[in-house]
């Protein structure tokens, strides 16, 4: 089976060893956050994370 292309945000939390509340405050102040809402669910696209944490470097989040 292939890999996910979408994580949840406790997915997310895991994988990055970022704390859930702290990831959904990311979520909510950054506009550019790569992630999805569909109905309740908070759906992160993994495969721009990188990209994102690249470009906030050196940032307080």
């Amino acid at each position: 089976m292939s890999e996910k292309m979408m994580l949840t945000m406790p997915e997310t939390a895991k994988l990055t060893g970022i704390g859930l509340q702290k990831l959904k405050q990311i979520a909510r102040e950054y506009s550019d956050f790569p992630y999805i809402k569909i109905g309740v669910k908070h759906l992160v696209i993994k495969e721009k994370l990188p990209d994102w944490f690249e470009k906030h470097k050196g940032e307080e989040l």
